[in-house]
């Protein structure tokens, strides 16, 4: 049994958040191929826990779904105000769904003062929540 899977049952959020830290995904053209090699190397760390793709639930829809408890939106080439509003709205979408747990992961190229800005509005979105928490990691 993978570590992994171990860490997962005490604490989601952070046993996911860890094994995002060490995946090291190679350049990819598009938002979807880096979902996929996302998904097979969360498949291949955490032996027994389901991972769905394109997880959705009442109006929304999100990248990655781990043992239904930790929400991960992937983000590719964070590089205009454009894509940081539609991202702000998606995230807005999920706090209504009430997920707890929520990582924003943005690969690729990413504008410094965005993601400070995705990650502000993360924060607040987050805070409402008593347990849990909402990351960002750019890899």
């Amino acid at each position: 049994m993978p570590i992994g899977t171990l860490k997962f049952g005490f604490d989601p959020s952070g046993s996911v958040l860890g094994l995002l830290k060490k995946w090291s995904p190679k350049e990819f053209k598009s938002e979807g191929e880096y979902e996929k090699d996302l998904y097979a190397f969360l498949h291949d760390n955490l032996d027994g826990i389901e991972v769905t793709r394109q997880f959705g639930a009442g109006r929304s829809k999100i990248d990655l779904c781990v043992g239904r408890k930790v929400y991960i939106e992937l983000k590719k080439d964070l590089d205009s105000t454009a894509k940081l509003q539609r991202l702000l709205g998606q995230l807005q979408l999920y706090a209504g769904e009430k997920w707890e747990n929520v990582i924003l992961v943005v690969v690729g190229k990413a504008d410094p003062n965005l993601l400070k800005q995705a990650e502000q509005g993360m924060k607040k979105l987050g805070s409402d929540f008593m347990f849990g928490g909402w990351s960002l990691l750019h890899k």
